[in-house]
This record gives C-alpha cells, structure tokens and sequence, in this order.
C-alpha cells in the first residue's frame, strides 16, 4: 500500500504531528494509504514541542509494532507509523547506516553563529558587501543553536543543507509510485517559513539529483501553512516579536502566490482569537499547549489523503481554508461542521476518552472480571511493555493523551468537547461535553457495569499472551464504538 511522507518543519510542525498522532491513535481513518511516516525538521535540537512529539511517536510505534494481527481500519492505533529507517526495515529495503532510527532530521549539533556557518571572515570583501546587504549584524551574530529565530532569510541559507543530507537521499530512494507528500509549517516564523518553499521547489525540480525524480515530480503533494494564532508576551531580551507576525504573514503569502505553484493542495489556517504565549526562543522551554488550530491543521492531512489521486492532478494548487460552524471561544464538538471534522473525529476521540478514562477510573474494579482474566490484566498491566506503553500514551503527563485534552482547553480559543472527568468516575453517562446518555428505571445508561458485560462478551475465553494486546484493542474498539454510536446522543 502507498506511503504518506510528512514533513514536520519548524514548532507548529511538530505540534500539528502531536495532534495528527492522537486522531490516529483514536482510530481517524488516513485513506489511500497504511502507512505515515513523519519527518521532522527543526535546527533547535532541544525545542520542547518537538523532543515531546518526537516521544510520543515513539511511544505509538512501539504500542503498534505489538498489535499482531494488526488493528483493523477504524479500531485504536489502526495506522501504522514509522521512521524512514523503521520503513525501510519494514519493506526489506537496503538501509543506510548515516539514517538513524529517529523522527527527527540530525542537523549535528550547530552551536556555531551566523557569521561563523558562512565564513564570513574567509570570504573576498565584495562577497562579505553582499551577506551584509542581505542580512543584519544582528541575523550574523545570532547563534544558530535554537534555530532561526523569526527569521526566514537565514533559515533559507541553512536548510539548503537539508538537500545533500543522506536523509533526503534515503528518502527519495524510498519513494514508490502511489505515495504521497504533505508538508507543515508556520508561515510566521523562521524554520516553517524558510523551509517549506526551499524543500518543495526541490523535491519538484526536474534536474534535481534526488533518485527517483520523476516520480517525485508526478507524486500528490499538499501543505498546510499556519498563519498567526497565538501572540508573544514582549520581551525586549528576545529576537522574536510577535508585533511582527502579521507583516511576515503578508511578504510570504505575496511570495507563495508568485512561486508556490508546484502543488497539488494547499490549506491555509489562522486565528484572530490569539492568546499571549510566554516569549521563549528555543531550548526546551519552547513547549506551547497543545491548540485547536493544530488538531484542525491534523484534519488537514486527512482531507488531503481522501481526495483521489486524479482529482489533484492540477496544473494550479487548489486552496482550502477552515471555518467553524459558530464563532465560538469554547470550542465543542456541537461547533464542528457536521459533514465533515464531526464525522471525521468526534466518534473516534470520544472512543478514546472512554478508553482513557475506563483505564484510570474503572480498570481497578474490573480486575477480576471475565475478560480481564481471559487477557490476564491483573499481571499483564503491570508487568508487560504493551501495557505499559498504553499507559504512557494515555496518561504522561508531559505528551500523552490526557495532557493534550488539558491543555487544548486552556486556550483562548479553547477546545472542550467533554466534560470534566471527574464525571465518569462511576459511569459513563456524562462523557461528551453537553450530551448526556438517557437513562430510565429500566435503563441505567452508559454503566460500569454494561460496558464489562459487553468486554465479556468480546473476550469470552481465555487469550494467548502473544496475542493479549491485539485482542485487548480489538475488543475495546469494538464495544466502545457500539457504546458511543448506540447510547451517546447526536453520534
């Protein structure tokens, strides 16, 4: 089956992956495809939003490489993701020992300056007249070990690197008729705004050196750029001022409309409705809450991988922007256009909720029942790695599943499609954010103890340890997905 290649460039590409990644684990559906294999780029080695997407990709893959059978479409983790290397294994494909097993691209460490990465002081004098026409004292003097710091015009020079690397070589190698590329970046900032042009007008060039041009040159591509959606706080020790994402926004929207022309679909997200982040430059301090516009920037990949190949074989890139139902700032699943992104993720992220939540509140009474023993659970969700990870996945507190609820709630455009938790700690009745189960004197609704009868009827005898977690997701999937669309109201 045919490949989709992401490349994550810059902060928001890694925070749109985040989000991509949890829809996945809820079971969202990519068509035309099994397969994702995401690539991040980002100078800053220690950026917070990134090493955190960077664990939970770690995290999902190791869960799903457990799932023998593999899950079907639809059910919790149905998607595989994978690393080039891992792919590469996985497909039987000669490896190149200079790609590491890894999500992220290796930019070896750059503590150097500016000035220092393009010898400055080796150059002839009227080539040093040139960069000082091009680039201020403070762009030449600026270390290059958090990245780019707001500004595009060095990041282009850098990442030309990116194109000689035996990452990219790997990649193209790779490259099988059917797959598909997507790129995401901001459009405000350096890294985003610098990288995705650079990469596009390369892996599109017909007298590139990359192997299998041709059919990079044929291949559906898409990007998502992310306009302005959060503010800086000021801080005149930063490089970075947010009073100037706007005007940035306009110099690369005119570019991309005279040069962004080698695409098959472009989707364009922002928000008027803009918190105030705190002003960190880079480091592992530039870890922002995760946000409704990157969950929304993650459907963006979905919708480009259900449009067939054929209808994106354009001679002009088709556009697309995104719109709520209502202008609202406590975003709920009733706000979603019910066509599209409800159909697409409210079922499978409240599945996942209920398994979340099942997990933390409910396992512990359910010990001993039936299908807890057929998986042998009382051992096995202490003892065994699938296990484990599932908790990680679900419940760390810095990426897993949990965390990103909470934190795409405290925003200013805040997403809040389910109640407090604290709600479902006896039973299941109030889940989804202003929708309760009905109950009655002869129906009690989403309990305790319905949802393990049903998990008794998945799970009716006793279960291989090999194939304890397949059997684990596949019965989870199959009851939680009968509970939301038989007793949640409006699914």
């Amino acid at each position: 089956m045919p490949k989709l290649y992401i490349f994550g460039i810059g902060g928001t590409g890694s925070r749109v992956i985040r989000s991509l990644t949890m829809l996945l684990a809820a079971g969202a559906t990519v068509e035309n495809c099994d397969k994702v294999v995401p690539i991040i780029i980002d100078p800053d080695a220690q950026n917070g939003d990134m090493t955190r997407t960077v664990e939970l990709l770690k995290t999902y893959e190791r869960l799903r490489r457990q799932l023998k059978p593999a899950p079907a479409p639809g059910e919790f983790f149905a998607t595989e993701i994978q690393t080039l290397a891992g792919m590469a294994a996985s497909e039987n494909q000669p490896r190149d020992a200079r790609v590491k097993e890894t999500f992220a691209y290796n930019f070896g460490g750059m503590d150097e300056s500016y000035r220092d990465f393009l010898h400055y002081d080796d150059m002839p004098v009227e080539s040093r007249h040139l960069v000082d026409l091009l680039f201020t004292p403070a762009n030449l003097a600026s270390k290059l070990t958090v990245g780019f710091k707001g500004s595009p015009n060095v990041g282009s020079v850098v990442l030309n690197q990116l194109m000689s690397s035996p990452e990219l070589e790997f990649f193209a190698n790779s490259f099988a008729e059917g797959d598909r590329v997507f790129f995401i970046s901001s459009i405000f900032g350096g890294t985003g705004a610098a990288g995705f042009p650079l990469l596009l007008k390369n892996l599109r060039n017909p007298r590139t050196t990359l192997p299998r041009a041709e059919l990079l040159n044929q291949a559906p591509m898409g990007a998502l750029t992310v306009l302005p959606y959060f503010n800086l706080l000021a801080d005149d020790g930063s490089a970075i001022d947010s009073n100037g994402f706007i005007t940035k926004t306009k110099a690369a929207l005119a570019y991309y409309q005279k040069n962004i022309q080698q695409l098959n679909a472009l989707y364009y997200l922002g928000d008027q409705s803009t918190g105030q982040l705190a002003n960190h430059e880079g480091g592992s301090q530039q870890q922002n809450n995760a946000h409704f516009i990157e969950m929304v920037g993650a459907l963006a990949v979905l919708d480009f991988m259900r449009q067939p190949a054929d209808y994106l074989q354009h001679n002009q890139p088709l556009h697309y922007e995104y719109g709520l139902e209502e202008d609202v700032r406590q975003v709920t699943f009733k706000a979603l256009d019910p066509g599209q992104s409800f159909r697409k993720i409210a079922q499978p992220l409240t599945q996942l909720q209920m398994l979340a939540l099942w997990c933390r509140y409910h396992l512990p009474h359910t010990q001993e029942a039936p299908y807890a023993n057929h998986l042998q659970l009382p051992r096995a969700w202490r003892d065994e790695e699938f296990y484990q990870q599932l908790q990680r996945f679900l419940q760390d507190n810095n990426f897993g599943f949990e965390a990103w609820l909470r934190e795409l709630g405290a925003n200013e455009r805040a997403f809040l499609p389910f109640e407090d938790p604290a709600m479902a700690t006896e039973n299941f009745n109030r889940v989804v954010a202003g929708q309760s189960t009905a109950t009655g004197l002869f129906n009690k609704g989403l309990t305790r103890s319905y949802l393990f009868g049903e998990l008794n009827k998945a799970i009716p005898k006793p279960v291989a340890t090999a194939d304890g977690p397949a059997a684990f997701v596949r019965a989870f999937s199959e009851v939680l997905s009968k509970a939301v669309v038989e007793k949640v109201p409006g699914f």
